[in-house]
């Protein structure tokens, strides 16, 4: 089983278990999503480093296996609205996002919805957007234009963008080279310039090792074929998954 479907497999068991809890809680939840990653031995979604609210944001992903892939959200709507309030919040900006309202008016209704919208808010934004790509619910052209749209909408944002931009590129590289379309490193160079430049992001080109360390999570790629690809890197280690937290 791949690292996805490891993942998927914990989201839906933590959810399912969430569901019979009398009480349920977004603590609990948090809990119940790191217990199930760990028992499929997966890491959780997450870029090069593993910051300590990993577990907590990846309650996006277990709101989005209920909604969009168990389809429970009107049969739970009560547990829905007490733990995933936030998720709620975050898809309706995504859909503002991928309407084709004009810009001003994503903008007014972002901050009607999120009037203290906060550094946090958007990259958790963004993160909603990429994980309903990662998790096959949406294509491409969907989350390169909520990224597009963002920075339309919240120029204000515009570094916090440009950071999260380079863990979806290198994420999007990571998916690559899981399929066998990225093989070596010429490849992987035109790929990644070309992926930047279509999310509309200036200087959102992650570094090759930054790019090594999300394909190492994201799609537990050996660390042989990242080596064809990347060439040897800081942190990198002879027969391992060149995981590292930081």
């Amino acid at each position: 089983m791949n690292a996805k479907r490891k993942r998927v497999k914990a989201y839906v068991d933590a959810i399912s278990e969430l569901i019979l809890d009398p009480e349920p809680t977004r603590e609990k939840a948090a809990e119940l999503v790191k217990k199930h990653l760990e028992i499929e031995g997966v890491e959780p979604f997450r870029g090069a480093s593993k910051p300590s609210d990993i577990f907590e944001k990846e309650l996006i992903s277990m709101y989005i296996v209920g909604v969009r892939g168990l389809g429970i959200r009107e049969d739970c709507e009560g547990l829905f609205q007490k733990v995933f309030d936030k998720e709620m919040r975050y898809e309706e900006v995504i859909k503002l996002l991928n309407s084709d309202l004009p810009i001003e008016k994503v903008r007014e209704g972002i901050k009607s919805l999120m009037p203290e919208i906060s550094e946090g808010d958007v990259a958790k934004i963004l993160r909603f957007a990429l994980t309903l790509y990662y998790l096959d619910f949406e294509p491409y052209e969907f989350i390169t234009k909520i990224i597009k749209r963002m920075l339309q909408a919240l120029p204000e944002f515009e570094e916090t963008i440009r950071r999260f931009t380079k863990f979806f590129v290198a994420v999007k590289i990571a998916e690559e080279i899981s399929t066998g379309s990225i093989r070596n490193r010429v490849e992987k160079e035109i790929r990644k310039q070309v992926i930047s430049l279509e999310t509309g992001v200036p200087k959102s080109t992650p570094s090759d090792n930054y790019v090594a360390k999300v394909a190492s999570v994201t799609y537990e790629i050996p660390e042989k074929i990242l080596n064809n690809i990347f060439g040897k890197r800081d942190g990198s280690r002879k027969g391992g998954s060149g995981r590292k937290g930081q």
